[in-house]
């Protein structure tokens, strides 16, 4: 799954239309609450990103940047493009894409928000998990660090010897599964509630900023 959308429509804010003389005016209000709605959803997106991504590529702050407002017949659309979030947002099912046998699952907080594809020291194993079953996983390629070590000899002539280090690597990256049977989280977004009512605020003062530049005016 892709995005999502959130619908400031016309029914939601109709006693604020009887303050209206034109429809045009009408769309104009509705981008004024689309867009306050759209502020609110990029901030709250930051913060999500803050609470659950310290490591990655932090995903929630990406789906902040992809938050676009819109008028539509309806009143204004406010559209979260990021790829995966109304799939965070539903839940489901989800498989394997494009001839993938396996999908991956994060197993250590450095794979979190990252995919297997962006590490080049990942091979194929199998582990046995916490619970003593053998599962297929990626896990990092050992390797050993070294130092070079230059010593002066007596006779003024440098010896250079390798002193080699610890053992790095091994470590469980991502579980591999068949399957994942994702929960719905609804607190990927603001509360609907939240929302509206940060849209009604927001056309409230939009009308009352008019409504002085009428008087003003006469």
């Amino acid at each position: 799954m892709s995005g999502t959308t959130v619908l400031i429509t016309r029914d939601d804010f109709a006693p604020l239309l009887d303050r209206l003389e034109t429809a045009a005016q009408a769309q104009g209000l509705s981008l004024v609450m689309g867009r306050a709605v759209g502020i609110l959803v990029k901030g709250w997106l930051v913060d999500l990103n803050s609470e659950r991504h310290k490591y990655g590529r932090n995903y929630y702050l990406q789906a902040s940047r992809s938050v676009t407002v819109n008028a539509v017949p309806q009143g204004a659309a406010v559209s979260i493009t990021q790829t995966g979030l109304r799939q965070r947002l539903l839940g489901g099912l989800i498989v394997p894409k494009n001839g993938h046998k396996y999908l991956t699952e994060p197993a250590c907080p450095e794979a979190y928000g990252m995919r297997a594809r962006e590490f080049h020291d990942l091979d194929f194993a199998i582990v046995l998990d916490e619970h003593g079953a053998l599962r297929p996983a990626l896990v990092r390629r050992v390797s050993q660090a070294i130092s070079f070590v230059r010593r002066q000899r007596g006779d003024g002539t440098v010896k250079t010897s390798v002193k080699p280090g610890d053992l790095r690597g091994g470590e469980v990256m991502f579980w591999l599964i068949k399957q994942a049977d994702q929960k719905a989280d609804p607190t990927v977004l603001p509360p609907g509630p939240l929302m509206l009512a940060t849209a009604l605020n927001a056309g409230r003062l939009r009308l009352d900023r008019l409504d002085a530049r009428s008087i003003g005016n006469n």
